[in-house]
């Protein structure tokens, strides 16, 4: 067998049920150059036998007595390996058929050591903000996009960055943290490929996962955490990076250890708990990080640290519970009113800086230049006052624009954006109020797909079009000014006395202007306009065609502002062709791009002289006809 590129690593544990698939899903890879290394680590459920049934060269197999955990398997592949890079799959996950592929490129393009191709959640939660965007090179001391989300080892590596590395042995989870961790550290650069989706990670529905049965037990889980915490510490100076990794820990590893588990233990497991989680605050928990931490971890981390103990078992049944915390306004400051409030800290209850005050877009439209917006407003456990809707333009010192929001929990309020005639740039979108006497907002969560189109309205230092979108982390903001054509609009175009009459329907922002325009295909090109009369969202535009030479004329327009213009082109609606004078006619029609022309040419001769003939015998006849008139009068 060739050296393979890449050589991808699978513990395997009693997963014959997805096993197949895991295993073709490297079979099938669009990169040949590949190496499977299946480490069985003593199942009992046939996963042996089918892992026996592959007759593949590019299978390796290696059988061993169970270890406790997927450390050791990995270790054993990890001496196997041959690849330029590892990739390490679960027995449960599957790959995209072009992930290997992409990933390798990705590596070698930018000559990065890790490869993070993006997770799809199946039946389960995974790493979002990582993957709002691809990123070609970056490191762990980044943010965004924090690498440091995920410590997971299901990812691409360079083999000789990790080639002394191993995994804990002997620890049914979180066995990978400290060996994801240093490699983050090593690595010259780290790419994200979050525009294709690369590694498939399941959630087993039956529950039966090593995570989904509560991980390793407390005597070897918190040893395991301190020892990722120091990797950070070793490899960090304080400050912001540090805190972030750190924050990262006890939120995700060590606050979680405190919910049913916790509640249904008995003394002694309760004591071991406890006393895990003690020693890592006290050996890493800063007052900065105190401060970012929600009101929950603040009050164990207090009870632990102070007392009282017997407190703790009812602060963390009301968090198990759900319910929503009361909240309490004291002195200018916001309070969640759960158990221990009063008798801890004020501190540890404080979320003057955090309150869950949200905001969500239902419905948005543009008429003409006025944003119409309707929004859903929630405090939980409080209720907000006096709410508007506040245009910012970004930057400390920007203007701030503001309308007042009507109703109960969905909320309307109607913006006229012309008329303020925004600065080109963006814009953020947010909502002000008040709970008691203390100020909140919030920003607009928005979803893409409800967005409409760009609109046409004044813009100071810019071209007169803007448009609504969702920043990367899915809040409204208005950019003004934007570049490029204007959106195609329909338009009818009638042919009659001698004249093109162009209409339709075309909203626009108070103080602009349409102009449209006839663009004639030629070698040196002619262009005939028209100012169009605006009424409401409607225009109308009168071209006169005796002066037109025959030929094609494409029909544009154009949005007229003192600060720019913005041309764009008309879709045919309705048309209608006739002369002009005797010996040429105007035929609107569709081109074959879709959009609106005028073709000029040349009337037949057999046509022309009947309609001549027909013109002086029709006028012979009135005048026959006034002629008789008269001499009856007489």
């Amino acid at each position: 067998m060739p050296q393979p590129k890449v050589s991808v690593i699978v513990p395997v544990y009693n997963c014959r049920a997805t096993l197949r698939r895991c295993i073709e899903s490297v079979f099938e890879q669009s990169l040949a150059e590949l190496e499977l290394i299946c480490v069985d680590d003593g199942s009992t459920d046939g996963s042996r036998a089918l892992l026996a049934s592959y007759d593949d060269p590019r299978l390796t197999v290696r059988y061993q007595p169970n270890s406790g955990g997927p450390g050791a398997p990995r270790n054993v592949g990890l001496k196997l390996a041959a690849g330029e890079f590892v990739q390490f799959l679960d027995a449960d996950d599957w790959l995209d058929p072009s992930a290997l592929e992409r990933m390798v490129a990705m590596a070698e393009e930018n000559g990065t050591d890790i490869v993070i191709g993006k997770y799809v959640g199946v039946g389960r939660n995974v790493p979002r903000r990582l993957f709002r965007r691809t990123v070609a090179r970056t490191t762990v001391y980044d943010n965004p996009p924090d690498l440091y989300a995920t410590l997971a080892p299901l990812k691409l590596f360079r083999r000789e960055v990790i080639k002394d590395l191993r995994f804990a042995e002997g620890l049914l989870s979180h066995e990978d943290q400290e060996f994801t961790a240093k490699a983050y550290f090593r690595a010259r650069g780290v790419s994200v490929l979050a525009d294709h989706d690369c590694y498939f990670w399941v959630e087993r529905e039956d529950g039966s996962s090593v995570m989904q049965q509560g991980g390793a037990p407390d005597l070897d889980f918190f040893p395991a955490i301190g020892r990722v915490m120091r990797v950070v510490e070793e490899h960090t100076e304080p400050g912001e990076a540090r805190d972030r990794m750190l924050r990262r820990n006890f939120r995700e590893e060590i606050m979680p250890r405190f919910g049913e588990a916790y509640l249904a233990a008995d003394a002694e497991t309760r004591a071991v708990t406890e006393e895990g989680a003690l020693r890592l605050i006290r050996a890493h928990l800063t007052p900065r990080i105190t401060a970012t931490m929600a009101p929950f971890f603040r009050q164990v981390a207090h009870c632990l640290q102070h007392g009282p103990n017997e407190l703790l078992p009812e602060i963390v049944r009301h968090r198990v519970s759900g319910r929503t915390p009361s909240l309490a306004v004291r002195d200018g400051r916001v309070y969640e009113a759960t158990p221990g409030f009063g008798e801890l800290p004020d501190s540890c209850y404080d979320v003057t800086e955090r309150l869950p005050f949200r905001c969500s877009l239902e419905r948005v439209s543009w008429d003409g230049g006025v944003l119409r917006a309707v929004v859903r407003t929630e405090l939980p456990g409080g209720e907000i006052a006096d709410p508007v809707l506040v245009l910012r333009r970004r930057g400390e010192d920007g203007p701030v624009h503001t309308v007042p929001l009507s109703g109960g929990r969905e909320r309307t309020a109607e913006m006229d954006v012309a008329a303020l005639r925004p600065a080109k740039g963006r814009w953020d979108l947010s909502v002000n109020a008040r709970f008691g006497e203390v100020p909140v907002s919030a920003r607009l969560a928005v979803d893409p797909a409800g967005l409409p189109g760009p609109v046409f309205l004044p813009v100071e230092g810019g071209r007169p079009l803007a448009r609504l979108y969702a920043t990367d982390f899915g809040n409204l903001s208005l950019e003004a000014g934007i570049p490029g054509a204007a959106p195609d609009h329909a338009a009818s175009a009638v042919v009659t006395g001698g004249r093109l009459v162009v209409s339709g329907r075309l909203p626009l922002g108070s103080g602009l202007g349409l102009r449209v325009l006839a663009r004639l295909r030629a070698e040196e090109p002619v262009v005939v306009s028209a100012e169009a009369v605006l009424s409401g969202a409607s225009f109308t535009a009168e071209l006169p065609l005796r002066d037109w030479v025959q030929g094609t004329w494409r029909l544009e327009y154009e949005i007229v502002d003192r600060d720019g213009t913005v041309p764009g082109v008309f879709t045919p609606e309705r048309l209608t062709g006739g002369r002009v004078g005797l010996r040429r006619t105007a035929k609107p029609y569709r081109t074959s791009r879709g959009r609106l022309a005028v073709q000029i040419g040349a009337r037949s001769l057999h046509l022309a002289v009947p309609a001549l003939l027909g013109g002086l015998a029709r006028r012979v006849l009135r005048l026959d006809r006034n002629h008789s008139r008269a001499y009856s009068a007489r």
